[in-house]
């Protein structure tokens, strides 16, 4: 069996999960006073797309620029499989030894741990060697099965407490021996979110989309009034309403139609629960709006995980008033300001 990489986000969310980023962009203008410029990456595995309403072609270039270089160079040192920087502070974890980490690189680690501790470990950051176990890693592997479940006990009772076993002195990280693999696919893309939308203002540019693979953040206004995301069903190709993103909201979505293997006619999706070390089950999507968009990132995967018997504890526990959780039968939760904020469209 192989490893089946499902549409990306953007496409998979308007048609499957519960809320897909809308064109938001086509629907709504720029102003008289701004001219629309857009960017496209292809990098860490998805499409990253910048757009923006601003007056000045130089200054977008410009932030443009420094957006790519950032992107690459994430996509570089914090992949956990490569050469880059995470994969050598695993190798150094890996042996008990200390080794010094980027200052960036150590916020969104400490961020991780925070909310690894907030989820009650539903989000987990150290899960790598267990994704690697489940070949997860590896979109192209074949003779796919699912590993022993003595391998999977071993790998899950190493991997935590996580990022939380993680210890620091400034910039030092020294960490126990043991079998941990950090891995911040439930993180990063809300840390990229945070550090793309502070180089565009930092040139000047106050409205504009950052969409990466579907994650999206919203700066100001788009034209003359706030960005829209739809809300769908599960296979249902009619939109059920519609919600307005305000300034500096990110919108996060986690889902199980991303990754997945099918073994012996049972699927098995890429989020990990970290109680069992076995794929999630029950979920198939989350989604978070937040102005915290690592929060909003690391909750999507928490909520997927703990599932709709936990939802609205999870949520209150962590802070977050808009989510909403698709189940694998298709219903829809909602968290009460969630509902409240959404447009719905007459049947």
């Amino acid at each position: 069996m192989r490893l089946t990489q499902g549409l990306p986000k953007a496409l998979a969310l308007a048609a499957l999960a519960a809320l897909a980023a809308l064109a938001a962009v086509a629907a709504c203008h720029g102003s008289a006073e701004s001219n629309e410029f857009e960017r496209r990456y292809a990098t860490m595995g998805t499409i990253v797309t910048v757009t923006a309403f601003t007056r000045s072609e130089k200054n977008f270039a410009a932030a443009a620029s420094e957006l790519e270089r950032l992107l690459f160079n994430i996509g570089r040192e914090w992949y956990p499989w490569a050469d880059g920087e995470l994969a050598r502070i695993n190798k150094a974890i890996a042996r008990s030894e200390s080794v010094q980490v980027s200052h960036r690189l150590r916020e969104v680690l400490q961020r991780a741990a925070e909310l690894e501790s907030l989820t009650a470990s539903r989000f987990n950051a150290a899960l790598g060697e267990l994704s690697e176990a489940w070949g997860f890693n590896e979109p192209l592997q074949t003779g796919w099965r699912p590993p022993e479940r003595e391998l999977i006990e071993r790998l899950l009772e190493n991997a935590l407490p996580g990022a939380q076993s993680l210890r620091w002195s400034d910039d030092l990280l020294t960490a126990p021996a043991s079998e941990i693999k950090l891995d911040l696919g439930g993180i990063a893309k809300g840390a990229i979110l945070e550090d793309a939308a502070r180089i565009l203002k930092a040139y000047g540019i106050e409205n504009a989309i950052i969409d990466i693979g579907g994650d999206l953040l919203v700066l100001g206004r788009i034209g003359d009034r706030r960005a829209r995301i739809g809300i769908r069903r599960p296979g249902d190709s009619d939109a059920l309403g519609w919600v307005a993103i305000a300034s500096n909201e990110a919108v996060m979505t986690s889902g199980d139609y991303e990754r997945f293997f099918e073994f012996e006619g049972k699927r098995f999706a890429h989020v990990l629960d970290p109680r069992t070390g076995y794929p999630a089950v029950g979920t198939s999507s989350v989604t978070v709006i937040h102005r915290d968009p690592m929060l909003a990132d690391a909750a999507a995967t928490a909520l997927l995980v703990a599932g709709s018997v936990e939802f609205e504890s999870l949520c209150a526990e962590l802070g977050v008033e808009y989510a909403l959780l698709v189940t694998t039968s298709g219903d829809l939760r909602l968290t009460r300001s969630m509902a409240e904020r959404v447009n719905w469209l007459p049947n």
